[in-house]
């Protein structure tokens, strides 16, 4: 074989058309690596679906703590009602749906003292708030099931006891 032959194939050899398979560029380090075409969208593809489902997650969880604070609230405000001379458990129930209709919260038990009536004698108040997750859940609630997020508050009331009389 001749030398100019031999220069010809080895030409031949090198270009892209016929040695497209060993196609190599140089990489930060001075050293050859493949061309990769195309794998920053498979990778892409691949990742995306974990980080959608993690913002996700992380939308219902963060809902479902700020139900959990206005839940507490919903009972205390409650009970702040119910507490003073004249309060009614009717009161505490509709003190506790409007802060509860900040979050639109639905379907939620409201219990003041158990069923029992708020009368001059009643020393203490207790609001129990009991919401159904499932009810509440932006998304569905495949990540919290059929739980219910409940809170209490517990006060003494204002009523008066003392010697005053007023027909005296």
């Amino acid at each position: 074989m001749s030398r100019s032959k031999a220069s010809t194939m080895n030409f031949l050899h090198r270009t892209p058309v016929l040695a497209a398979h060993r196609r190599r560029q140089r990489g930060r380090s001075g050293r050859c690596t493949a061309v990769r075409h195309g794998a920053a969208v498979v990778e892409f593809a691949l990742v995306a679906n974990v980080m959608i489902l993690v913002v996700f997650i992380c939308i219902e969880f963060t809902r479902l703590n700020m139900m959990r604070n206005l839940i507490q609230d919903a009972a205390y405000f409650a009970a702040r009602t119910a507490m003073v001379p004249g309060g009614t458990t009717a009161d505490a129930e509709a003190e506790a749906n409007r802060v509860l209709a900040i979050l639109n919260i639905q379907n939620a038990e409201i219990a003041v003292n158990d069923g029992a009536p708020l009368t001059d004698e009643t020393r203490n108040v207790q609001v129990r708030v009991t919401v159904p997750i499932s009810d509440n859940a932006l998304f569905v609630p495949l990540f919290t099931g059929d739980k219910d997020l409940e809170a209490f508050s517990t006060m003494k009331t204002e009523r008066y006891d003392g010697f005053y009389n007023p027909s005296d």
